[in-house]
C-alpha cells in the first residue's frame, strides 16, 4: 500500500515519482482503488468504479514508461469522470433515473484525450439529475442520493460536480472532471476545499459529453492546486472538428507565478449583510491582504450594471428545455428525484421566442462590457462561494444565493478558477475566485497559483480519510 501521504501529493508530484519509477502506476491505482472502497460508502462520491480497466491502462503505462515512452506529466496518473461524459462499454447515468442503464459505443473527446495522455480512469464520478438543468433545491436529486462533503459528512459537495468534488477532496483521486453550466466547478471546489478551473467557453470539447445548455456548458478540471488544474487544462484544450462550439484559438503559453505582481487586479467585494455567511467575507478579505504583503496590488470594483443573473437564467431555461423535452414528452421526467424538475417544463412555456432573442442581444451586450472591464483589469478576484456547504439533508431553496459574478463569466464565456483561501467560523472551506478574460487562464492561474505559492490551505486535508 502506498502512503496516504503520497495520495495526497499533486498530479504534478505524483507525475515525477511515476516517471522515475519511485512509485508504479498500478501500485498508485490500487491504492486509490483501496480507498475507494474503504471511504466511498460514506461519501457516494463514485457511481461506478472502474477498477478492472484502470488496472489494465495502469500495467500499460508503466511498460511504456519503463520502455521509454513517457507520453507526458498524466502518463500513469489516475482520475475521475463526470458521470455525464460518454465511456465505451461503462454505464453513463447522467446523474438521473431514466438514463441509470445508459451506456454509450464510444467515448466522448475529454476520455479519448485523457487516455491518450497515459491517464488512468478510475471511475464515474456522481452529479446532480440532469447536471441541475431542471431545478432542484436538496443534495439529494441524484441517481446516487446526495454526494457528502469530506469536511463533514453532515454537509453537501454542491452541485452538480458534486463527485467530483467529494472525489478530490478526499484523495479518493488526483484529479477529476467537472462540468460548468452556471457555478458547477466552482461551487463544488469552493465547498470541497480544492481547486477547480471553469475554462473558456470552446476551448475544451464537449463531443460525447451530456448537453445542457448549448452556448453555457463547459467542461474542466478540478485538483488538488492550482498547477494540478492547468497541467490537466492543457492536455484537453485544443480545437476539436466534432464539436461545433470547440475554439481555435491559441493556447498560449504555461502561467508563470512570478508575473503575479505585475497583474492589474479588480476586487468584487460582496455584501455580506444582505446575504451569505458574514466570516465567509472576513477570509476572503484576509486573502485579498495577504496578497496585497505578497505585492499583488487590487483595487475595488464593480460589474458592470446590467442584468446577468436574469439573462442567463432566460438563456439557460429555454435551452435546457429544449434539450430535454423528450423527458417531459413522455413522462420520464416523474422519474426524476426533483419534483421541480417537472415544473420547470411549464417554466419553460412561458420564455417567449421574442424573451431569448432579447435575451441573447442581452448577452451581446453583456460581453462587450465585461471585455471592456477586462481592458482594465487582468484578473477579477471575489469570493467562489458567498455560503460554506449546504447540509445533506438541507432544502436550499429559500436561502438567498445570489452569483452575479457566476453568472458574467458563464453567460459571457470567460474562465475562472477557485482556490481554497481558508475556513470560516463553522469550520468549513472559503474559495477565492479568479476571473480573466476570453482565452486569457494563463493570467487566472499566474495570480492562484503565487496565492498557493504563499498560502497553505490547499495543502489541508479533511477529516474524513486524512490520516
Amino acid at each position: 500500500m502506498i502512503p496516504v501521504d503520497t495520495l495526497y501529493k499533486p498530479v504534478s508530484e505524483l507525475s515525477g515519482l511515476v516517471r522515475r519509477g519511485r512509485i508504479r502506476s498500478l501500485d498508485l491505482t490500487e491504492s486509490y482503488l483501496e480507498r475507494i472502497a474503504a471511504l466511498d460508502p460514506r461519501l457516494h462520491a463514485f457511481v461506478t468504479v472502474t477498477g478492472d480497466l484502470a488496472i489494465e491502462q495502469a500495467r500499460r503505462a508503466d511498460k511504456e514508461i519503463e520502455d521509454g515512452r513517457w507520453r507526458g506529466p498524466l502518463h500513469g496518473i489516475p482520475y475521475g469522470a463526470k458521470d455525464l461524459l460518454a465511456t465505451q462499454g461503462i454505464r453513463t447515468t447522467w446523474g438521473a433515473k431514466p438514463y441509470a442503464d445508459q451506456v454509450f459505443d464510444h467515448d466522448a473527446a475529454v476520455i479519448r484525450k485523457l487516455r491518450d495522455a497515459g491517464a488512468v480512469l478510475l471511475g464515474k464520478l456522481a452529479m446532480i439529475e440532469m447536471a441541475g438543468g431542471l431545478g432542484y433545491s436538496v443534495g439529494n436529486s441524484s441517481l446516487t442520493g446526495a454526494t457528502r462533503n469530506p469536511w463533514n459528512l453532515d454537509r453537501w459537495t454542491c452541485g452538480s460536480s458534486s463527485g467530483s468534488g467529494a472525489a478530490v477532496g478526499a484523495a479518493l483521486v488526483p484529479f477529476a472532471i467537472g462540468s460548468e453550466t452556471w457555478g458547477s466547478i466552482i461551487c463544488p471546489a469552493s465547498f470541497c476545499g480544492i481547486s477547480g478551473l471553469r475554462p473558456t467557453f470552446g476551448r475544451v470539447s464537449r463531443q460525447g459529453a451530456m448537453a445542457l445548455s448549448w452556448t453555457l456548458d463547459k467542461l474542466g478540471p478540478m485538483g488538488r492546486t492550482a498547477r494540478d488544474c492547468e497541467v490537466v487544462y492543457r492536455a484537453l484544450a485544443g480545437h476539436d472538428a466534432e464539436d461545433s462550439y470547440s475554439s481555435s484559438e491559441p493556447i498560449g503559453p504555461d502561467s508563470d507565478p512570478a508575473t503575479a505582481r505585475r497583474l492589474r487586479v479588480g476586487v468584487l467585494r460582496h455584501d455580506f449583510t444582505k446575504s451569505g455567511t458574514p466570516s465567509v467575507g472576513k477570509v476572503f478579505d484576509q486573502a485579498i491582504a495577504d496578497l496585497a504583503e505578497h505585492g499583488v496590488r487590487a483595487e475595488e470594483t464593480k460589474l458592470p450594471d446590467l442584468p446577468f443573473e436574469a439573462t442567463t437564467v432566460v438563456v439557460l431555461t429555454a435551452e435546457v428545455a429544449t434539450a430535454y423535452e423528450d423527458l417531459d414528452r413522455t413522462g420520464k421526467v416523474r422519474d426524476l428525484v426533483s419534483t421541480g424538475a417537472r415544473r420547470s417544463f411549464v417554466s419553460a412555456k412561458a420564455v417567449r421566442g421574442a424573451d431569448f432573442v432579447k435575451a441573447q442581444r442581452l448577452r451581446t451586450v453583456c460581453q462587450r462590457a465585461m471585455a471592456d472591464l477586462f481592458a482594465r483589469y487582468d484578473v477579477l478576484l471575489y469570493p467562489g462561494e458567498t455560503h460554506t456547504a449546504f447540509g445533506a439533508e438541507q432544502d436550499f431553496s429559500g436561502v438567498e444565493w445570489s452569483d452575479p459574478a457566476g453568472a458574467a463569466g458563464n453567460l459571457c464565456g470567460l474562465p475562472a478558477i477557485s482556490v481554497p483561501c481558508g475556513f470560516a467560523e463553522d469550520g468549513l472551506p472559503v474559495s477565492l475566485t479568479a476571473m480573466c478574460g476570453a482565452f486569457e487562464e494563463s493570467k487566472a492561474l499566474s495570480l492562484a497559483r503565487h496565492y498557493q505559492s504563499i498560502t497553505s490551505w490547499h495543502l489541508k486535508r479533511p477529516p474524513v480519510g486524512a490520516a
